[in-house]
């Protein structure tokens, strides 16, 4: 299942960047007929909810990972307690999101990639030319528009949904991979991004929760037993105590020899 899921992710992404490459021009006609069917009276019926579902979007995000925070912490700093997940499940969700949505998505490639938004090039009455995805020479200057940000976040919602026990797993993909799609067409609705902006957030996000599910999972060579991840972890913790207690320690002993002022 995961070498066909990454079959699925390059061929997907070699077809974004081969058509998208050829005939830039369709991001544009693509833009234009979201563009349209944004203004339509019937679609604008429907403005306020999509307001609320991006508006909760970074709610449903921090509630997916707060579990996994929670069990790291708990692992680390009192791990005589029950957590409310695996640590190596833990991990996998939090290290996809940092790796993923955070940092390829918000931190690299939005920031470098200076690729203009729908609404800021000149075709639909913005002052910046228009770029295909491959063109770093855009005049976007931060926040820019390949990759989009919020679909990738949305995508993410399948690595949560991947640790999900066994009985709900596969409706909680189902509801991740629906989440993530509506969230693409969401930002194209709104000028927010071209096609292939959106396309290339889900793959490459695909592509880093693939990455590390291995890392932690299934590959021999890198993954670590559940018992050895533990005791790291309490190891860790103990670490950090111990660090704190003799800073405490130095800091009352530096009082107690300072002179009182005269």
């Amino acid at each position: 299942m995961a070498r066909i899921s990454f079959i699925i992710l390059m061929i997907l992404g070699v077809l974004t960047g081969v058509i998208f490459a050829a005939d830039p021009s369709l991001d544009l006609k693509l833009a234009s007929f979201f563009r349209e069917m944004a203004v339509h009276p019937e679609a604008r019926r429907f403005d306020r909810v999509i307001d609320a579902i991006r508006q909760t979007g970074p709610l449903l995000i921090a509630a997916a990972v707060a579990p996994a925070i929670v069990t790291l912490v708990m692992k680390t700093f009192s791990p005589q307690r029950p957590a409310p997940m695996p640590a190596r499940a833990a991990l996998f969700v939090v290290l996809a999101l940092a790796l993923g949505p955070g940092l390829l998505v918000n931190g690299i490639l939005k920031e470098t990639w200076a690729r203009p938004r729908p609404g800021m090039v000149t075709e639909f009455g913005g002052e910046y030319t228009f770029m295909p995805w491959w063109d770093l020479r855009g005049r976007c200057d931060s926040n820019c528009s390949f990759v989009s940000g919020e679909t990738s976040s949305a995508v993410w919602m399948t690595a949560p949904a991947m640790v999900v026990p066994p009985p709900w797993r596969y409706a909680a993909l189902g509801a991740a991979g629906l989440y993530g799609i509506i969230f693409a067409f969401i930002r194209l609705l709104a000028s927010g991004h071209f096609m292939s902006d959106v396309l290339f957030a889900a793959i490459f996000t695909g592509l880093v929760i693939w990455a590390v599910h291995g890392v932690l999972f299934r590959w021999l060579a890198t993954r670590l037993p559940e018992k050895s991840l533990d005791a790291g972890l309490a190891k860790m913790g103990r670490n950090v105590m111990r660090f704190f207690a003799a800073f405490a320690q130095y800091r009352n002993a530096s009082n107690k020899t300072t002179p009182p002022p005269v």
